[in-house]
């Protein structure tokens, strides 16, 4: 079996699919790509002031009154989760919590001061 080598200046044909892809497609997946790290990029501690961080705690170890604010707030959730969001120093600046609404399965959530102060919901 031979090899045919192409002429000089003749370039080899490419496989569809390969580095012979169109420009609009190679844009297209560009973009998806760039709209899959933006979507990952908006997820997380977006909602937080600058500084602070999340540490999950139970939450039956939420003060009552953060408890009775969050449920004031988003009647008929069963909140079931929580975290206490800290400064940068490490000191407590509020509650979040979160639940479920039995009725339509949508997942609220709440953030709360330690004076029971709904500083923000969801």
């Amino acid at each position: 079996m031979t090899i045919n080598q192409p002429a000089e200046g003749m370039a080899l044909a490419q496989a569809p699919g390969r580095a012979g892809t169109s420009i609009g497609s190679r844009i297209l997946r560009g973009v998806a790509l760039a709209a899959i790290v933006c979507w990952f990029a908006g997820c997380g501690e977006h909602d937080l002031p600058p500084g602070i961080t999340k540490k999950a705690v139970k939450f039956e170890d939420v003060p009552a009154n953060v408890r009775a604010a969050a449920t004031k707030a988003i009647p008929r959730i069963d909140f079931n989760e929580a975290w206490q969001n800290l400064d940068s120093t490490g000191k407590l600046h509020s509650y979040e919590i979160r639940g479920k609404n039995s009725a339509n399965g949508k997942i609220r959530e709440v953030r709360v001061s330690l004076t029971g102060e709904v500083l923000e919901q969801e």
